[in-house]
């Protein structure tokens, strides 16, 4: 047994010195492969060694911040690969930056309020959730709009912080399908004839169509059941009427840099959001726990066949009439990376002053011509097409 117990702790210690040795020899490739390929200065490295405990603090921390310019490279290497980049000059990074840790001081001084521009499908239900939450947390008001063209003079209110998220197109649409008309059809009324097949239901809801012309004229400036350009139409001021076109885009891009914080629904659970929402908010609860997007995938494994035999069909007129919408959600990606890029540089510990006193006074009062901006715009009839 006494030689049992030997053996063992032998083993034992021989897999430390394994594991320590392979720790020390990874971390030393590591960081010769970075100083390699580094754009640092060879003097920072120079008088360094791993022999010397008090230095490997130091070497530590250069690996780390070559990381982090590693990261920077992968970025704007993508961005640069991009056929239709954006030009990194006129997104106002600085001010933005400037402008988002402005408002995060006053918020984490509990001055302020927070607004939610809400794109349907688009896991705003989630953000809904997330910003309640820190609306409590910071005794704050929290204000939305959904199912309406924004007045982008909202974003103009001082202490307001703004946030809308973005999906790809074509996807936001099939989940408004699945969620808004068959679920309503097959499991909430329980009158699944009435339900009408994907093709079918986008032909009446894409402009121009009758049902769609009516319901527009019944409803306008109402963008809850838009299946064409939705993303442009909402952020460009369109009124209901003529067709979408470049400069409704341009103008739409114009106004979604006004926004403090853009996110991409598809990125949610991937740690930069999560991180540039953690940082800035200083909050436990973060977007990342509380995302509930449920989707629709039982009943899309249920009646696919039945309803959306011709669905490779239909995505593809969707691609056609989504030119624009396609165009915007490109623009938000590049315009979150790069401003990922930029939250990279954030300093909690900024000896940077604020001033309380340019925070607002809460509770924030809107005046009645942005009042009545707010709410949910649930028109009648969205459960269409009706017979």
């Amino acid at each position: 047994r006494t030689m049992k117990n030997h053996e063992s702790n032998k083993l034992t210690l021989e897999k430390s010195m394994v594991l320590s040795l392979s720790i020390f020899f990874s971390c030393s490739i590591l960081g010769l492969i970075l100083i390699s390929f580094s754009d640092v200065q060879k003097d920072q490295w120079s008088g360094l060694s791993v022999h010397r405990p008090e230095d490997i603090s130091k070497i530590l921390d250069l690996i780390v911040n070559e990381i982090e310019e590693m990261k920077q490279k992968v970025i704007s290497s993508d961005l640069n690969s991009r056929k239709e980049v954006i030009v990194k000059q006129d997104l106002n990074l600085a001010s933005w930056k400037d402008k988002i840790e402005s408002k995060s001081f006053c918020l984490n001084k509990n001055r302020g309020g927070l607004y939610l521009f809400h794109m349907r499908k688009a896991a705003g239900t989630s953000l809904r959730s997330f910003l309640k939450h820190l609306a409590i947390v910071h005794r704050m008001s929290f204000h939305e709009t959904e199912g309406k063209i924004i007045d982008s003079d909202v974003l103009k209110i001082p202490g307001i912080i703004s946030f809308t998220a973005l999906r790809h197109p074509i996807s936001r649409i099939k989940s408004l399908y699945w969620y808004e008309h068959v679920e309503w059809y097959y499991q909430m009324t329980k009158t699944p004839a009435k339900a009408k097949s994907y093709k079918e239901w986008v032909d009446a809801w894409l402009d121009g169509s009758e049902w769609k012309n009516a319901f527009t004229a019944a409803n306008p400036g109402n963008t809850y059941m838009e299946i064409e350009n939705y993303y442009v139409k909402s952020l460009s001021g369109w009124k209901g009427v003529g067709n979408i076109g470049e400069e409704d885009l341009e103008r739409a891009k114009e106004v979604l840099q006004m926004f403090d914080m853009v996110l991409i629904t598809e990125w949610l659970l991937e740690g930069g959001q999560v991180r540039m929402m953690d940082t800035y908010f200083r909050i436990s609860r973060s977007i990342r726990q509380i995302r509930d997007m449920k989707g629709n995938s039982i009943m899309i494994s249920k009646y696919h066949d039945v309803l959306a035999k011709d669905e490779e069909e239909v995505d593809d007129l969707l691609r056609e009439r989504n030119k624009y919408d396609i165009l915007l959600y490109d623009y938000a990606q590049d315009l979150v990376r790069y401003r990922l890029s930029e939250m990279f540089h954030f300093d909690r510990n900024s000896s940077r002053v604020f001033d309380e006193n340019s925070c607002p006074i809460v509770p924030i009062k809107l005046e009645p011509m942005y009042q009545k901006e707010m709410g949910v715009f649930r028109p009648p009839k969205h459960k269409g097409p009706l017979e």
